[in-house]
């Protein structure tokens, strides 16, 4: 099981995985606050790496946040921050003329046996969110691993067939939203702990009609509020606003 801390709430992910130490992404999308950033340092492990795409590279140096390697072409982060990194040896740096993103460089040089967090990658233009949102699915699909995107506003878990996911919210507050977005054509899940609650229904792409559920009153009143969610078959997108 993996067990991840966030100020809005607690992750855990029940698969057959072992353990893994986590690869920290950090990329250049909407900013996390810096609050936030700084919340999440506090709650890394001795063995967790923190890697920066691009612009990702300020949000962690003003967040206190050393990476251990940044990648992109240097072209949306202040110059200082990369020619310090640059000069340190620690940037992995490209020409602006590619044929890849910034994203897709660092998710094939990403260590396939951590456990992998992104930030950075909500919010700004629909063509760069669908970019990166299709270039996740992708590596979670072909590497059949599950991937958890986040930031202070909005989680989101990339969940493959035979997963679970729990999520337990900070004492007295619920998600704003709880929603499910099928990756693959189709996908079987199941949901509890909700308002309108799912066992074994089957989700597609051509209606993608589960989304802004809510937590139930009888799951509020619980010992231990949380959401229960599994994936049965396809891979589906476990996601909370708020």
């Amino acid at each position: 099981m993996k067990t991840l801390r966030f100020p809005q709430g607690r992750l855990e992910i029940r698969d057959d995985a072992p353990v893994q130490e986590t690869a920290f992404v950090v990329a250049g999308g909407r900013k996390p606050a810096t609050g936030w950033l700084k919340l999440m340092k506090e709650r890394f492990t001795g063995g967790t790496e923190v890697f920066a795409v691009d612009r990702g590279l300020d949000y962690c140096l003003v967040a206190g946040i050393e990476p251990t390697l940044t990648l992109g072409d240097g072209d949306s982060c202040l110059p200082e921050y990369w020619q310090k990194e640059k000069a340190a040896g620690n940037v992995v740096a490209f020409d602006r003329a590619k044929d890849r993103t910034d994203l897709q460089l660092m998710l094939e040089r990403l260590p396939e046996d951590r456990f992998w967090l992104f930030t950075g990658v909500f919010g700004g233009r629909l063509d760069h969110l669908y970019s990166v949102m299709r270039a996740l699915e992708h590596a979670a699909l072909e590497g059949k691993r599950t991937v958890v995107l986040a930031d202070e506003r909005e989680l989101a878990v990339l969940v493959p067939a035979g997963t679970s996911v729990e999520f337990y919210p900070p004492e007295d507050e619920t998600p704003v939203a709880i929603s499910l977005l099928p990756v693959t054509d189709s996908s079987k899940v199941s949901l509890e702990g909700v308002r309108w609650p799912l066992d074994g229904a089957v989700l597609t792409k051509e209606n993608p009609y589960a989304i802004s559920n809510e937590m139930s009153e009888a799951e509020q009143e619980a010992e231990m509020p949380h959401v229960r969610f599994r994936c049965h078959e396809g891979m589906t997108i476990f996601y909370i606003a708020g």
